[in-house]
């Protein structure tokens, strides 16, 4: 069993070069170094005139734009291999780095395809860093172990299995008892908080849990 709480800071926004945030977003969260894979930083250039910290990927999208010459004074980690995508990249290299408190953003890769890879990539991840997902002022959240958080009374809460998980819940207006929720057959979709604290026991696998975000606070795992 694990406590969640909102009290954390990222160690960085991972930019990725899908669907990326209004400007406000990166105004909220900036005391977290962004980290773009090459074609978001050429976007948040041209969008916003925004420089990331650390751009990092095979850079052909960077170096193939005219951006490239406001960038040039931007850090850069170069990784050329063609079997991995920029944000498994950045992924790898986040340990070395000291970023394990991970905020991605721009995950939806605007083609559905991209979407669910960025999904895929991310299952490989779980268990070395805290991945938190932010699209919509709503976070996703990898659950490993059972848990125990702080919800506001009514939010909207989902939880979405990877691939099959065994659930029992308590604090929901519907609960979950036991219940077996597998990808492509059965989901906890759109249920609301009835009390709080939480609790979501895991007997068997992980879920996704989205809920609203908390920006610019990072969720924090503690063992009980």
């Amino acid at each position: 069993m694990q406590r969640i709480a909102f009290a954390a800071s990222f160690d960085a926004i991972v930019c990725l070069d899908g669907a990326i945030p209004e400007r406000s977003f990166f105004e909220r969260c900036m005391s977290s170094p962004v980290v773009a894979a090459d074609g978001a930083a050429v976007k948040l250039f041209r969008r916003y005139r925004l420089y990331p910290s650390v751009i990092v990927g095979d850079l052909d999208a960077l170096l193939a734009a005219p951006e490239r010459v406001f960038l040039e004074n931007v850090s850069r980690i170069q990784i050329t291999e063609q079997e991995t995508t920029d944000f498994e990249k950045i992924l790898r290299v986040a340990p070395q780095q000291g970023w394990k408190r991970l905020l991605i953003v721009g995950f939806q890769g605007e083609e559905p395809d991209h979407t669910l890879l960025n999904w895929s990539v991310a299952l490989r991840y779980v268990r070395e860093l805290e991945l938190c997902f932010y699209d919509a002022e709503r976070y996703g959240i990898p659950l490993l172990d059972s848990s125990i958080l702080e919800l506001d009374i009514g939010e909207t809460i989902s939880l979405i299995p990877q691939l099959t998980a065994v659930v029992t819940t308590r604090g929901f207006v519907w609960e979950l008892q036991q219940e077996t929720l597998q990808w492509g057959r059965r989901e906890s979709a759109r249920n609301l908080v009835r009390q709080t604290p939480v609790q979501i026991e895991l007997m068997e696998g992980m879920v996704w849990l989205f809920c609203r975000a908390r920006l610019p606070k990072a969720p924090s795992f503690a063992p009980i």
